[in-house]
This record gives structure tokens, C-alpha cells and sequence, in this order.
């Protein structure tokens, strides 16, 4: 369809969707849908011609089914977290379908240990849900999860609370509703047995793997049934400095094989430097602890430990060059100090010093707060990651190649005032570097929306810096080049990562674009995500 003929659909259409979804959910204004149509990635697409809510999973189906029927392609947008173009529309004529109205907890079983959730709910939402019964999923969301989804995380996949021993969130998932593009639905795992409930997710072929890790290119995720455990008795946390990067990397990895560590991240000198400014303060931290003592967990070696040197404040972090930070779950205290005590004697065996662990306490504590910090610079800079996903093996490598990549920029890097710093982790045995370049850039109206009004009045009216932009983005892009000949994998593929490009078999491609014409045979459901168009 030509633009005059995208419009005149788009009237027809719309009037159908408010009918179906009343006239609040269907919005139609240029400033909605460019706020709606952005992710963080600084790479805009197409503009959708309208943005639908649909608030339950038959609207969300008859809605599909008409806006395909339509001919136009649909895009699903959870809490907007994406940086790597997840839910921007590629095509004039599309449809974004914003999932937050679908935000309740569906079941909670206890006896059998799982969580059925609409796909719109937030990870914070699900997370405090739970607190109240004792209960966990094993990951349990991303630092953004105040905002972002369950459907989010488990289509772009992320990892970060409680990874280290339950690996990413499409490994918490035991089986999925689905709505295709023509608006029908399709049950995986054992929920769809007509005689029993989701306990279990390989009920024959694991289906619910197609639709994770998908950033919705085979289905929209409407239900989630996640598995449970128990919240943890115990939770003790540790902090250690290191002097070079491959002595904190080869502690990592060692305490990865352990698999004792929930979360186990380390920090490079500027985060490190950075702590002062950037509005982390123990105090927040702390003031938290209560909070999880009445809810049945237990910081306390943690709490004694961080009251005992609390007076060294921000300052902290500042002479140390490489610090990583522990939390482990356990059972009972016995077997929290022995994990503790593994993890020590890596650490100090690899040249550490230990440190106060205000730190991973604090984050632990509040793990779903402010995400300023994790969305922007001290002083408002723009802040736009890119990682790899590697074996522990290639963890050092992996490190080396980002240091020297710095390095070898810092002419261009410090012309255009672009500064970076990296974030390390593993998700179970897999390690995940994330470098993060931060430039001075007019911020927009989402990330404003996103952060403390204080905050965003007073860096409303930064002023746009195009020169810095292309030159970051620039610098972004060569680094995802130099993993992708180092054989990263990637979380987020979205429309970003050269997932095609990366696929040794013909017959491997070949399977996903069989799979795509059988679940959207017209090629209407987020064209362009995974390379699939």
C-alpha cells in the first residue's frame, strides 16, 4: 500500500479496534505514536500508524486478527527496555501493540510450584506478589524490571537477578499462550494437556523455546506460566578489589563453574570512580533491610557487616580499578558461609582484597529501583550498551578485546566527549561482557518518562549533539563487529545483532523461515526482528 492508502486503511482499522477495545486504548496522535514507536537504541524505524491496549487475551486475539487482516503488520511493546530496536516498527502500515494493560497474575500454585502471569505484568510486580507468599521465580527479572515486562524479558531473553545459578529468563519459563498473526492461540508445555495444568515444560517438543528469544517474531506471549522455589533462608553478599581485569575475570569464571553465586558482577575503574556521582548511596540501600527481614529472608552477615563500616559512604569504590560483587542464596547460614567461603578463597587466591560489601546489599535490597543510574550518565549522558554472550573460556579474551578496543578509540572517544564503562557476568556457566558508551545528547521524551521528575526537569532541555551521536553509535557498531569474530552469541537480537550472519548451517535458516510462514505466513509479525522479513 502506498502512504494515502496506509492512511485510509488506518481510519477503517482504528474505528474497528476502539469498537473492540473502547476509544482510550487506540491511540492515534503523532506525539503517542513516535513516544510508543522508540526504543532506546538511537536508531529510530517507522513511525506506527496507531498504538493499541488491549486489556485480556481474547481482545489481544481479535485484535491481531484484525489488524493483519488488515494487511498491517503488528509489534508487540512491552515496559520499552529494548536498546536493540526490539519493538520499533521496519515497515509503514504497523501496528504497536503496548501489553501493560495485561498485567495480572492469572495463578499462583504453590502445591506445584508455578506462576501463570499476563505477559504484560512487570518482573517488580511479580517479584513483591510472590515476596508476600515465600515464594521466587529462579530468575527473577533484569535491574530494569521495574518497567520492564515478563513477555519483554522473555522475548529479547535478559539475565541479571538470580542468573548465576538459574541462567537467563527463557530457562524460568515452562509453557506460554501464544496468539499468532491470523489471532489464533497456541498453548506449549503441559498446559496444553487436556487433562492436566502447566506443571511441566517438555510435553513432547520443547515448543516453548520457538517463542522465547523470538523479540516476537513467531507470536505474541500472552500468558506465562514461570517455575517457582522457595525465597532463599539466607542471603549473604561479598565485594572484592582486584588490580588487573584478567585476575578478576579468572576468579569469575571459577566462581561461575561453582554455581553457588545468584549474581556474581564486576565493575571496570570508571564505574568504579563513578559510584560518587551517580547517586548510588548506601543509605537507599540500607534503608531497604528491613523490608526483606519481616518478609521471611535474612541479609543479616551482610547487615552487620555493612553497618559495622557504613561511614565509608560513596567513597568507597573510588582507588579500586576492578571490583566484583557476590550474592549467594542459600538454605541455611551453614551452607551460606561455606559458599562464602569458596568464593573468598578464589578470590584472595587470585590476588583480591576484600571489601566492604555495601554494594551487592544494597542492590539486593532494592533490586527493582530507579533506573537512572542504569539508563544515564552522572550529569544526563545518554547511556547505549552492547555485549557478548561467551563460554567462560573466552571470558579473558573477551575482556582484553574490550580494553583494547578503548584504548585504540580514545582520540575519537575524547573529541566528541564519549566516555564508556563495561559491566561483567555470567548467566550459569555462560559469561557476559556489556561495554557501555555514555555520550552529553538531548535525551527525549522517553527516557525522560523514565526517571525521576527532579532529575528530568533538570535535564529537559539538554541540547542535541548529532556529532557525538553518530560517532558513539559508530563505536558501538565496530565493537559488536569485533565480538562477532570473537563468537559472541547475544541476549536482545532484536533487529540489532547479525543473528543470520552468525548461523553456520543453511539448513538452520532455512528451519526458522519454515517455522515463520507457518506461524505468520504473510510476514506481519515484527518484520525485520531476528533478520526474518
Amino acid at each position: 500500500m502506498d502512504k494515502n492508502a496506509i492512511a485510509e486503511a488506518a481510519k477503517t482499522l482504528a474505528a474497528q479496534l476502539r469498537e473492540l477495545l473502547g476509544g482510550s486504548n487506540v491511540l492515534e496522535g503523532q506525539k503517542d505514536r513516535e513516544f510508543f514507536s522508540r526504543d532506546l537504541s538511537w536508531q529510530p524505524g517507522e513511525v506506527a500508524e496507531m498504538v493499541i491496549r488491549p486489556g485480556n487475551l481474547e481482545e489481544l486475539s481479535k485484535a491481531i486478527a484484525k489488524s493483519t487482516a488488515a494487511g498491517f503488520a503488528v509489534v508487540a511493546r512491552g515496559g520499552g527496555m529494548s536498546y536493540t530496536r526490539g519493538y520499533e516498527p521496519e515497515r509503514a502500515g504497523s501496528v504497536l501493540v503496548d501489553m501493560q494493560r495485561m498485567n495480572r497474575i492469572v495463578e499462583l500454585n504453590a502445591e506445584d510450584m508455578y506462576v501463570t502471569v499476563e505477559c504484560g505484568c512487570t518482573w517488580k510486580q511479580v517479584y513483591e506478589a510472590l515476596q508476600e507468599k515465600g515464594l521466587r521465580t529462579p530468575y527473577f527479572g533484569p535491574l530494569s524490571g521495574k518497567y520492564a515486562t515478563v513477555g519483554g524479558a522473555l522475548s529479547q531473553n535478559s539475565l541479571f537477578l538470580g542468573s548465576g545459578v538459574y541462567n537467563t529468563a527463557a530457562e524460568s519459563v515452562l509453557g506460554l499462550k501464544v496468539i499468532l498473526a491470523d489471532g489464533s492461540m497456541v498453548t506449549t508445555g503441559s498446559g496444553a494437556h487436556v487433562n492436566s495444568n502447566p506443571f511441566y515444560r517438555h510435553f513432547g517438543p520443547d515448543l516453548t523455546g520457538i517463542f522465547t528469544a523470538d523479540t516476537g517474531a513467531f507470536g505474541f506471549k500472552a500468558h506465562a506460566t514461570l517455575r517457582l522455589i522457595m525465597s532463599p533462608k539466607v542471603t549473604i553478599c561479598a565485594s572484592f578489589g582486584f588490580d588487573t581485569l584478567a585476575e578478576m575475570l579468572e576468579a569469575q569464571t571459577k566462581i561461575a563453574r561453582l554455581r553457588v553465586a545468584a549474581e556474581c558482577y564486576g565493575f571496570d575503574p570508571y564505574y568504579n570512580r563513578s559510584f560518587e556521582k551517580l547517586g548510588f548511596t548506601l543509605k537507599e540501600g540500607l534503608a531497604k533491610l528491613g523490608k526483606i527481614a519481616l518478609s521471611g529472608g535474612s541479609l543479616m552477615e551482610g547487615i552487620k557487616n555493612t553497618v559495622k563500616v557504613a561511614t565509608a559512604g560513596k567513597k568507597i569504590m573510588r582507588d579500586i580499578n576492578y571490583s566484583l560483587h557476590i550474592t549467594m542464596d542459600a538454605i541455611d547460614e551453614n551452607a551460606a558461609n561455606s559458599s562464602l567461603t569458596a568464593v573468598r578463597d578464589i578470590c584472595l587466591a587470585n590476588g583480591a582484597m576484600e571489601l566492604d560489601n555495601s554494594i551487592p546489599i544494597a542492590f539486593r535490597a532494592e533490586p527493582f529501583a530507579s533506573v537512572r543510574t542504569v539508563l544515564l550518565g552522572s550529569e544526563g549522558e545518554i547511556w547505549l550498551p552492547v555485549h557478548g554472550f561467551f563460554p567462560l573460556s573466552r571470558s579473558v579474551a573477551a575482556g582484553e578485546t574490550t580494553e583494547k578496543f578503548m584504548r585504540d578509540n580514545k582520540a575519537i572517544m575524547d573529541k566528541y566527549n564519549i566516555r564508556s564503562s563495561y559491566l561483567t557476568c555470567f548467566s550459569g556457566s555462560e559469561f557476559v561482557i556489556e561495554p557501555s558508551f555514555y555520550w552529553p545528547d538531548q535525551l527525549g521524551e522517553f527516557r525522560l518518562s523514565l526517571i525521576e521528575p527532579e532529575f528530568a526537569e533538570k535535564w529537559k532541555n539538554l541540547p542535541a549533539n548529532p556529532e557525538a551521536r553518530e560517532a558513539a553509535l559508530k563505536l558501538r557498531e565496530n565493537l559488536r563487529q569485533l565480538y562477532f569474530e570473537l563468537g559472541a552469541c547475544h541476549l536482545q537480537i532484536g533487529k540489532y545483532y547479525p543473528f543470520k550472519d552468525a548461523c553456520n548451517n543453511p539448513n538452520t535458516w532455512k528451519l526458522l523461515e519454515d517455522i515463520k510462514t507457518v506461524v505468520d505466513p504473510k510476514r506481519l509479525m515484527n518484520p525485520g526482528s531476528l533478520g526474518l522479513r
